[in-house]
């Protein structure tokens, strides 16, 4: 399935559709992962590791809004280490790089296309755990470390793969994202550069013209510096 430039870039969202992996919750996903998703959540949970699913689709809107508000100082920013950093008195150069560590500039998300998920511990949830997405909850005495070790044996069976597993100077390691690995490199390897660059121009971003010049270097080094190693499915 070839996605038009606008659903690339999350500008429309016609092209999803919806997955229910119960009756109290609802998500819009890309056609082509549904079975592939539906075979994971049944095999976790057959495995004892239960999947919740907290996000999936997020559209231009959206991430343009949590852009902007992080840039305005509204909503929190964070280092690397999980600190909070006052963005404040910062150069429009270093919030460009300290947000985008942890959230994707508008038009360039994955969760535009509807392939990529967050996920958690169902069972931690039930327990009462309040989900922050932090990568402590997925290591050593995190809750959700089981799942994390069965994701490490099991994820690329169902095509799926976590392109921020670990942190390579780019945008920060997100053990809770996955992807569907064929559906979404074909997106990826599509990307639609100058349309996406138009159509931020002609948005309400923050220092438009500032992020404009820095598109390139935001594809270079946050976009396309993704996590290969764990891609073992032969497909």
């Amino acid at each position: 399935m070839k996605l038009s430039w606008q659903q690339i870039i999350g500008a429309t969202q016609n092209h999803l559709t919806s997955f229910e992996p119960d009756s109290k919750h609802r998500f819009l996903i890309h056609p082509d992962i549904k079975q592939d998703l539906a075979g994971l959540l049944d095999a976790a949970q057959i495995a004892g590791q239960p999947i919740a699913l907290i996000s999936s689709f997020r559209s231009f809107d959206r991430q343009l809004t949590l852009w902007n508000q992080k840039w305005l100082g509204n909503l929190k920013v964070y280092a690397l280490d999980g600190q909070l950093i006052d963005i404040s008195e910062l150069s429009d150069e270093d919030k460009f790089h300290r947000i985008s560590l942890w959230s994707a500039l508008p038009g360039f998300s994955r969760h535009h296309w509807g392939t990529d998920i967050d996920i958690f511990s169902a069972k931690a949830i039930e327990q009462g755990h309040k989900v922050e997405l932090v990568t402590q909850e997925f290591e050593s005495g995190g809750v959700c470390e089981s799942l994390n070790q069965w994701f490490d044996e099991n994820l690329q069976n169902y095509g799926f793969f976590r392109p921020y597993q670990s942190y390579q100077q780019g945008i920060a390691a997100e053990p809770w994202h996955i992807s569907h690995h064929l559906t979404a490199e074909s997106i990826r390897e599509a990307f639609p550069m100058d349309e996406c660059q138009s159509h931020l121009a002609q948005s309400s971003i923050k220092s438009g013209a500032f992020i404009i010049q820095n598109c390139q270097s935001y594809f270079d080094r946050y976009f396309n510096n993704i996590c290969h190693s764990n891609l073992n499915r032969t497909e």
